[in-house]
This record gives C-alpha cells, structure tokens and sequence, in this order.
C-alpha cells in the first residue's frame, strides 16, 4: 500500500533508497501523520539538525529583488528580525512540519528530509481553516 502513496512516488523521483523511505515512513507512522496528505519538501546536508533548520527555511524564505543597487540586504534583515526557533515551532505546531535525520553520513555531514502534514500532535488544529491568530479578538 505505501508504495502506491504520492509521497513515495515523490521520494523514489528524488533518489531517496529504499531503506531511506523506509526510515522515513517508520518516522512518520510514529507520529501518526496522513500518509496521503503527507508532503515532500526537500532535503539538506548540514553539520547538524539547528543548522540544517536554520539553511534550509532560509534557503525557502529568499527573496530576490532586482534593485539597481548592487547591495540590498533583506535577507540578512530578514535573519536578524526571525526567531528561527519560534519560527520552526509554529510550523510543527500549525502546519506540521518535521525535520527527518537520515542515517549514513557524507563526508562529516548529515542528511535531513523535510515534511509537512497532518498528524496527531495537531490534533484539533490540524483543520487548514485555523490561524495562528484564532485566539485573538479583533
């Protein structure tokens, strides 16, 4: 069954192994995330899970502006003004995001897969119609 699921036909495009996927069912099941609404959102090399978090929403979050002047800094605004660990606990929390180290290493370095989808620790906020701001009474 798992083999006709979307995000193992995804994860076989990308080049992930056989126990790859394997290992990273076993991390999804365990958190009882819906297989079938489950997403692929990339992977990363990093020294370790804080760095490979940080590069890889950064990476997600660049914005390229075409300015005239050769030096527009809003990435490294953006980096000052995000509280990169809030950040990734509201996309747990709210999206269901999760960062999956996988085993084997290159060269010194780790490989991290990134997901989102519903699972059991939503729970009631797993419905995409809830906002982060729900408990504020405008």
């Amino acid at each position: 069954m798992k083999k006709d699921l979307e995000i193992s036909k995804t994860l076989k495009s990308q080049g992930f192994s056989n126990i790859d996927i394997d290992q990273i069912f076993n991390y999804l099941e365990t958190f009882d995330y819906d297989l079938k609404n489950t997403r692929f959102i990339g992977q990363i090399i990093s020294k370790n899970e804080r760095l490979a978090k940080y590069f890889f929403l950064r990476d997600k979050l660049r914005i390229n502006i075409n300015s005239l002047e050769e030096n527009f800094y809003i990435n490294e605004i953006l980096d000052q003004c995000i509280d990169w660990n809030e950040f990734w606990r509201l996309l747990v929390t709210q999206e269901g995001f999760c960062c999956i180290r996988l085993s084997g290493e290159l060269r010194s370095k780790l490989r991290f897969t990134f997901f989102s989808g519903p699972n059991i620790l939503l729970g009631a906020s797993a419905d995409a119609s809830d906002s982060i701001y729900n408990h504020i009474d405008y």
